[in-house]
């Protein structure tokens, strides 16, 4: 039975429209989300449907439909409905199902009855006011309806026909419908039509209790307040009361506030008898409801400019549940929205502002806080993950500087499973505490990314990166002939050198072409190029693509040449890098977190920890779905079997011809390299340096009739191996409460680090940090076509401009000319007489 759950949006209390021969749902209600099993049988849903609408079965009879392409369908079978979920499952949509109550049949006095199936509105729903209240406007006919011209369904059109059902034999006759009520659509019936889905496959058991309730908190929700409750604490009255005055829109004010005792009355205490009295419970803290008067004697409609109880600790703990996924992205005008459409307050942008950060220290605690809840938090990962390594390292004042953390999982998963390939990168921290963040990836047999370690310190530099490397090097031990891929930092460079002087450094070829097409703008129609100089096997094929780059780009082949052919080429490389170029592995965990880099450091580790514990959870179960651990031990995973099977088809054709000794000479019709069969060599280099069998090996496999090639492939593309590197789990440390902490932790003080004050003028958003090397493009004016600005601060004059200070000038010279002319001929004229003279 397959463990994925189905997302349901069940409708209810609505009415039907018809627009442009097409039926659109409108509501005022929200509707409720669940998620069920694909599985689920009819029955089971429409009890559940039942309940969670408030239907009672005895009342009528519950139809459930569903629309399509502006048409309804009837679900009334299990099959209509498994293959509704199976549809809305592959489309990646929400499955939508609508509601509707049918009368029993009631004989008129007339003896007849009038067609149509009414729709019962739901009794939760509120009446509407006498024009006061604002119109919902209308739902969109998208939302619930799945078009055949959806980007998102890619199904075969010989099958998008129709959706499968069955006709219903019962037809339902209601009561006399008053006319103001809407027209209400057919149910449509399928019978003898063409089914949408192609061979639905037959229905499994389905388990007694195959609904799981999605919880979905917009906000929180006030309890009610009355006499004999008892709180905690003062402030958890305050607040308790608070939000309930803020959902009800009224407005309190306290009376009397002390240890002991608190008295708060309405704001309009003159016109309102609302009180409540509280008093304290000896000297424990807690606080209980002596006396209350819960009914309000004013009215509502005074205006206020502002609420009085939504300040920024209330309104935080409105918005918490909005708050605890890290990768959501709450703006403070999307606050202020929210308030003021749920809760009908209104707030300023920067109260949205306070509230959101009071919100997220409840939550993750208080940045400072956090330092110190650190060793607590790291020995509690050791105690629940055996064989996990933490360190802290602090200054002479105790103050924090670096910390490193390395799961035991992951650390035996990289040292038995993953190939001795590291990608290490950095990426800074968006907190109150700045900082930089130290990551190191593995890939696994389908080359997904494997989290090994994580850092965290004050700045990127040489102490920084060889202490990272250093507890990195405790954990896995040095490798033989391991390859880090990494930027052209020369910290890491310095800090590979001194820690694993054994190891080999490669250059990430994409941030290469990054800093070339920064020297060189036609690197932009030359990628192709570029990347078939990275990828080439052969010294001889790598000189013949490098000559070609040189003559398309000299200036970025230049720089290549100054880094040298060793650091970023496949032929040239001294170690085995395994066709893995570029550094887009640990990019990815960074662009991953990029929301998560904000939260305090243990917000931050615990984020690493939940996203980890999930990847090897989901990857573990779909290696069961795909029957891996029962049917393919022994063979390559998936990708390595698709690369191995386009090599095989590439040498289909291919003339072998044996030498003697193992050795094998293929006929390609362009190299004819010879292949070292028995040792897994190829002249094409290709088997060395990717693992895999190359075209030329496969095809000597297929000239010695061997039943398959799998074989020979390196281990660590094999299944057993792929398996192996998710089959243990990574345990959560447990909320704070129950964190067991030695008394040598409890003495162990790490305090947060100083903040570097902020220098003058205005701070630049710096979304992306260029990397080491690559140059910053020059921006180019589009007015004056001059680099180093951009047109908004273009100081040049504009062509029309121009063309009037030419034609000013001209005119000012023709005149200028006129003028020396007439002043030359009344020379002419004096002249003359004074020579006459």
């Amino acid at each position: 039975m397959s463990d994925t759950l189905v997302k349901l949006l069940i409708r209810f209390g609505g009415w039907w429209e018809k627009n442009n021969e097409k039926w659109v749902y409108t509501s005022n209600e929200p509707g409720h989300r669940v998620k069920v099993l694909p599985t689920i049988q009819h029955s089971v849903l429409l009890s559940c449907v039942q309940s969670k609408c408030g239907i009672d079965p005895s009342y009528g009879i519950t139809k459930l439909s569903y629309l399509y392409n502006g048409q309804v369908f009837e679900l009334n079978s299990d099959q209509t409905v498994y293959s509704y979920l199976a549809f809305a499952a592959s489309v990646n949509r929400p499955a939508t199902i609508f509601v509707s109550v049918h009368y029993p049949v009631v004989q008129q006095n007339q003896g007849s009855t009038s067609a149509g199936v009414p729709e019962i509105e739901d009794e939760g729903a509120e009446d509407e006011e006498d024009g006061d209240e604002e119109e919902e406007s209308e739902e969109d006919d998208d939302a619930y309806c799945f078009e055949e011209n959806d980007h998102d369904a890619e199904v075969d059109e010989n099958h998008v026909l129709h959706l499968p059902g069955v006709d219903s034999d019962e037809e339902v006759v209601p009561e006399t419908q008053p006319e103001t009520q809407p027209e209400s659509p057919p149910i449509t019936s399928y019978a003898g039509r063409n089914d949408f889905f192609a061979r639905p496959p037959l229905l499994p058991d389905v388990d007694s209790e195959p609904i799981v309730e999605e919880e979905h908190v917009p906000y929180a929700r006030s309890r009610a307040i009355s006499e004999a409750d008892v709180f905690q604490t003062k402030q958890e009255m305050i607040l308790a009361l608070s939000l309930k005055f803020i959902e009800e829109s009224f407005q309190f004010k306290v009376k009397r506030s002390s240890k002991t005792r608190y008295e708060a009355i309405c704001i309009y205490d003159t016109h309102c008898q609302w009180r409540m009295t509280a008093v304290s419970v000896g000297s424990t803290g807690m606080f209980v409801v002596r006396s209350i008067n819960d009914n309000h004697t004013c009215s509502r409609t005074q205006l206020h400019s502002s609420h009085r109880q939504a300040n920024r600790r209330v309104l935080g703990h409105i918005i918490v549940p909005q708050l605890r996924d890290s990768s959501r992205t709450l703006r403070g005008k999307d606050i202020v929205t929210d308030i003021k459409r749920n809760l009908k307050v209104n707030i300023s942008y920067w109260q949205a502002w306070r509230a959101k950060a009071a919100a997220l220290c409840m939550i993750n605690g208080s940045p400072a806080e956090s330092f110190t809840r650190l060793p607590g938090y790291f020995y509690n990962l050791e105690l629940h993950n055996p064989g996990t390594i933490t360190r802290i390292r602090t200054d002479s004042e105790r103050r924090f500087t670096m910390c490193f953390a390395a799961f035991g999982t992951s650390i035996r998963t990289f040292r038995r499973n993953l190939r001795p390939v590291v990608v290490i990168d950095g990426a800074h921290l968006k907190g109150r505490y700045l900082g930089t963040m130290f990551l190191a990836v593995g890939m696994d047999a389908n080359n997904r990314c494997v989290p090994i370690s994580f850092g965290v310190g004050r700045s990127e530099n040489n102490e920084t990166w060889t202490w990272f490397l250093s507890m990195f090097k405790e954990c896995v031990g040095d490798i033989e002939g391991m390859v880090f891929i990494s930027d052209r930092a020369p910290s890491i460079k310095y800090a590979i050198e001194t820690v694993f002087p054994n190891s080999h450094h490669a250059l990430c070829c994409r941030h290469l072409m990054m800093n070339v097409k920064a020297r060189d703008k036609r690197v932009k129609h030359q990628k192709k190029m570029f990347w078939k100089t990275c990828r080439a096997y052969t010294a001889e094929t790598f000189e013949r693509r490098m000559l070609c780059l040189r003559a398309a780009i000299p200036d970025g082949a230049s720089v290549l040449d100054e880094l040298g052919p060793d650091k970023w080429s496949n032929a040239y490389f001294p170690g085995k890098r395994y066709n893995i170029l570029t550094s887009n592995h640990a990019e990815s965990v960074n662009a991953m977190s990029r929301f998560a880099r904000k939260l305090p450091i243990v917000g931050l580790f615990d984020y690493f920890r939940e996203s980890q514990q999930e990847w090897f959870s989901e990857r573990r179960k779909l290696q069961v779905k795909n029957g891996m651990v029962a049917k393919w031990n022994g063979v390559l995973a998936k990708i390595p079997e698709q690369i191995v099977k386009r090599r095989k088809i590439k040498s289909a054709n291919w003339t072998v011809r044996e030498i003697g000794y193992g050795r094998f000479e293929v006929i390609d019709l362009k190299r004819n390299p010879t292949v070292d069969f028995y040792n897994s060599k190829c002249e094409c280099m290709k088997w060395q340096l990717s693992g895999l069998p190359c075209s030329h090996g496969i095809a000597v496999a297929n000239y010695v009739r061997l039943p398959d090639c799998n074989h020979l492939a390196e281990e660590y593309f094999k299944t057993i191996k792929l398996q192996s590197t998710y089959a243990e789990v990574i345990q959560p440390a447990g909320p704070p409460e129950t964190w067991v902490v030695p008394s040598d932790y409890r003495l162990m003080t790490v305090k947060p680090p100083l903040i570097k004050p902020k220098g003058p003028g205005r701070w630049g958003d710096h979304n992306r940090i260029p990397s080491v090397g690559e140059d910053r493009t020059t921006p180019r004016c589009s007015r004056c076509q001059e680099y180093g600005h951009t047109r908004n601060l273009c100081t040049a004059n504009i062509p029309s401009q121009v063309r009037r200070e030419q034609a000013s000038g001209m005119q000012e010279n023709l005149n200028t000319q006129q003028s020396y002319r007439h002043e030359t001929f009344d020379l002419n004229v004096d002249a003359n007489i004074d020579l006459n003279f």
